[in-house]
């Protein structure tokens, strides 16, 4: 279908070229041109027609600029509105009394899920739930780290600290607590990237980064999930390959193409649901064991412009083939389609009735 889809865009284009030359050859002699040598009259209409190219070329790098230039100022703009929200949120948990050490619920050794993931509901491994936030790319990853970090950490009365595979400490940043109960709230001192971070717990040894989504589970706790095998069953569900018809490619994951099936377009007042599958063209590997593709289930709002994962598989093969190296239906975030892209596209097929 890519080689389908490339011959159209290389005939319509060769179509417009061969109506322009048409154009410019039926076009009678000035007066000015008459008596001139052909051969001059050659070179100056080539002249003439390179310099419309460079014209048309700095006329597209220049809308190209502006676009850019937009986009950036857009994401300045969003990314001081949110600064200037953390600082706000900051100074009104900072204005409330210190959380003493004997009623913090925090204080202890956790291990840090990272990534983005959130803790996984009880049957679900952590594996699979890591594999879930791979697929989807954790834009909240970076997030995780700075706060978190990976592994084992400490929370103490004067602040966080990592604890290496050795036993080694290695003090991450100081920081104060705010809160109790359910909630904690751990405010970072000393120049730290973030202002603020809002625990919430579920359980006493389970709890969940507020808005971000990084995962904590106590070292020791009654609650914390053992691993478990993957699944290799056959793909046998989801929509026949030839069912799938291809959105786009995109550099993304290190290439793939996507594709959607308009026969898994499931509507409901202002929201559709459907299945899309991502093709990659490298090797992706999971807990050592290698996927080439990924299907993916997403609510669409129609009404919001927006999208949110249901759920989301991944297989050795190609196209959504061979063995299911794991899955998850945690149900995501929903988060904005934007005016144009590969997500909008996906959104415009969801929510546009044939």
């Amino acid at each position: 279908m890519k080689a389908t889809l490339f011959c159209r865009i290389i005939v319509t284009w060769g179509l417009g070229l061969g109506a322009l030359t048409a154009a410019a050859q039926s076009r009678p002699p000035t007066t000015e041109q008459l008596g001139r040598d052909p051969g001059a009259l050659r070179q100056e209409a080539e002249q003439q027609r390179a310099q419309e190219t460079v014209q048309q070329q700095q006329g597209s790098q220049q809308q190209a600029d502006q676009q850019w230039n937009d986009a950036l100022r857009q994401n300045q703009s969003r990314a001081a509105a949110n600064t200037a929200q953390g600082e706000a949120v900051r100074r009104s948990w900072q204005q409330r009394p210190p959380l003493a050490p004997d009623h913090n619920p925090l204080l202890g050794r956790w291990e840090s899920l990272g990534s983005g993931r959130r803790p996984s509901a009880a049957g679900v491994s952590p594996e699979i739930a890591k594999l879930a936030s791979e697929l989807i790319g954790g834009m909240t990853s970076g997030l995780c780290d700075s706060m978190l970090g990976h592994g084992t950490i400490e929370f103490r009365p004067a602040g966080l600290v990592a604890i290496g595979s050795d036993g080694r400490e290695h003090p991450m940043y100081r920081a104060e607590y705010r809160g109790g109960g359910s909630r904690v709230v751990v405010l970072p001192q000393g120049g730290i990237t973030f202002t603020h971070m809002i625990i919430d717990f579920s359980g006493r040894d389970r709890a969940t980064v507020a808005v971000v989504g990084c995962g904590l589970r106590r070292v020791g706790g009654s609650d914390g999930a053992r691993p478990t095998a993957m699944t290799t069953a056959p793909a046998a569900d989801g929509p026949a390959p030839s069912q799938w018809m291809l959105l786009g490619t995109t550099a993304a994951n290190g290439g793939m193409d996507v594709y959607v099936s308009r026969s898994t377009i499931r509507r409901s007042g202002s929201l559709a649901k459907m299945a899309d599958l991502w093709d990659f063209k490298t090797r992706h590997e999971f807990e050592g064991n290698p996927f080439l593709s990924a299907r993916n289930h997403y609510e669409y709002d129609c009404a919001r412009s927006r999208r949110r994962m249901l759920a989301t598989t991944g297989f050795s093969g190609h196209m959504g083939q061979g063995t299911v190296v794991g899955s998850s239906d945690d149900v995501g975030a929903w988060e904005p389609v934007g005016t144009s892209g590969v997500l909008h596209d996906h959104w415009k097929v969801a929510c546009t009735r044939q």
